[in-house]
């Protein structure tokens, strides 16, 4: 965190906002898959090609806004539209009546989130002092989770309270949405000094000046992210070792849980040690998490495999935005998050491919895990190559 009392304050404002976007997102999402087909009657077809172009939408925008911020030299005003779209959209659920209107919002608020999220990335950085990013991060993403736990709870408490009353979950998700706008205009703002943001123009032949270790690390994150499929996968392993539907969500619970109770002690540790050895950690740790839901046979193992799944991500998705951010010129950040969301975009999109292949092709979701033991596999030994560079011997 910063030791200037207005940059700090700006820190803490953005981890808050992270939290009450999270709430509302996750009260609509949690939601949304079976009010769309049970509610309005569209097909998993249908379901799967609204998520697909809005995925799009979400990675797209995040290209753009990332350049967009450096190009401007401003980040708050993109944050500022983004999260304004994410309160109207809400609406826009509520009073939806059909699978397009449906479709639109979707889009819209996923689009939302891209805008958002690159600048929004960059702005932490501009406000940390030098290589104090990781606590930065790190408090930033353990709020965000801890935000999905509790719009996960009350959509559940919502639906208990009023079952099958969606639009009333709906509606009540604006106003952790409108609370997250309140604070970024009130609380957060940009850094108190003046920095290389201001002194230098951007112009796109920039980009050649992202250092080499840059793409490096870039190439790491391609191979980790071919290993990040979604998460449905994992309760569909614990469906075919014989976990009821109904437990499924604790599942999840437990994820976020450890995900969001690691992220900031990492964040701190990142500051003190070698980031790079600490990435090196988290990559193994999601390889032995593949391995154990491979060689699992009782229900309770998954439960395990998804403690580990949560300690991965809650060692790794702050301490890769901290590298990218110490390894990147202040004016170019938003451009530096433009790439890295690009190919992890990317990345994503052909891991969950190729679980979904592997899983059929296997019989079961156990599949999936292979290839993501083979994909952590592979980044751990390009990451230890990067790591012997005499370039990288005088890293922390």
């Amino acid at each position: 965190m910063s030791p200037n009392p207005a940059d700090n304050r700006s820190l803490w404002g953005i981890a808050w906002m992270s939290f009450f976007w999270s709430t509302a997102t996750v009260m609509v999402f949690t939601l949304l898959p079976t009010f769309l087909t049970e509610v309005l009657g569209a097909s998993k077809t249908k379901l799967g090609m609204i998520e697909g172009v809005a995925v799009f939408l979400a990675f797209l925008a995040k290209v753009f806004s990332g350049v967009l911020s450096d190009y401007w030299k401003s980040r708050k005003p993109l944050i500022l539209v983004g999260t304004f779209l994410s309160i109207v959209v809400k609406s826009m659920f509520a009073v939806a009546a059909s699978i397009s209107w449906i479709f639109l919002a979707r889009s819209i608020d996923r689009f939302s989130k891209g805008v958002r999220s690159a600048p929004t990335d960059a702005l932490i950085a501009d406000l940390s002092p030098q290589h104090k990013e990781g606590s930065s991060y790190g408090l930033r993403y353990m709020l965000y989770t801890l935000g999905a736990v509790f719009g996960g709870g009350i959509a559940a408490l919502l639906m208990h309270l009023s079952p099958h009353n969606y639009r009333l979950v709906f509606w009540l998700s604006i106003i952790p949405a409108a609370v997250a706008f309140l604070i970024l205009y009130f609380v957060v703002k940009p850094p108190a000094e003046e920095t290389e943001i201001k002194q230098r123009p951007w112009h796109w032949r920039d980009a050649k000046y992202l250092p080499p270790i840059f793409w490096k690390l870039l190439g790491v994150s391609f191979l980790l992210m071919l290993a990040r499929f979604s998460e449905a996968f994992l309760t569909l392993r614990a469906k075919d070792l014989g976990w009821s539907i109904q437990m499924l969500p604790l599942l999840m619970v437990a994820y976020d849980i450890v995900n969001a109770g690691i992220s900031l002690p990492i964040g701190r540790l990142a500051d003190k040690y070698n980031r790079h050895k600490l990435l090196l950690t988290g990559i193994l740790v999601l390889t032995v998490t593949n391995l154990v839901i491979i060689s699992i046979h009782a229900p309770a193992g998954i439960f395990v495999g998804m403690l580990l799944a949560g300690l991965h991500m809650g060692m790794t998705q702050g301490l890769i935005a901290a590298l990218i951010a110490e390894t990147t010129l202040p004016h170019l950040r938003g451009t530096a998050f433009a790439f890295y969301y690009l190919t992890s975009g990317t990345a994503v999109l052909i891991g969950n491919s190729v679980a979904g292949y592997l899983s059929d092709m296997m019989g079961g979701a156990v599949g999936a895990f292979w290839g993501g033991a083979v994909f952590t596999v592979l980044a751990a030994i390009y990451l230890m190559k990067v790591m012997r560079e005499p370039s990288m011997q005088v890293s922390r």
